[in-house]
């Protein structure tokens, strides 16, 4: 009889941490979401640079399926290749926040199936 006081003990608290846990991740997913809209709208470059003879700046872009590889000159005006860098490191930054986001919408999912399997258990036992 006294193990079953602990459990709930120890299940009350669990629950009780709950509210501030999702709080937390609902705050930091607005704040990712944010972060990606500034990003975006500030312009990304997915693309390489490449220096052509060492003086002029060009922008590779990936290979597309059935494409020549697609390049764009830059120059070597200092405020135009800085605005390209930014933009490409922008582009790194935009794609490493998705894969934070994706790896928070995975573990949430995941305690959504945890917390699911629990209600589902503990209404099966009354």
């Amino acid at each position: 009889m006294n193990t079953s006081k602990q459990y709930l003990s120890s299940l009350a608290d669990a629950a009780t941490r709950l509210p501030d846990l999702i709080s937390s991740f609902d705050a930091a997913t607005t704040h990712l979401n944010q972060q990606l809209i500034e990003l975006k709208s500030q312009g990304l470059i997915y693309a390489t640079e490449h220096w052509k003879d060492g003086k002029y700046m060009t922008l590779l872009y990936p290979i597309q399926p059935g494409q020549r590889r697609q390049r764009k000159y830059v120059g070597n005006d200092p405020a135009k290749v800085k605005e390209a860098q930014e933009q490409i490191q922008r582009a790194k930054d935009y794609e490493a926040i998705v894969r934070q986001v994706q790896r928070i919408d995975g573990a949430l999912a995941e305690a959504l199936r945890q917390l699911t399997s629990v209600t589902q258990t503990l209404s099966k036992v009354r």
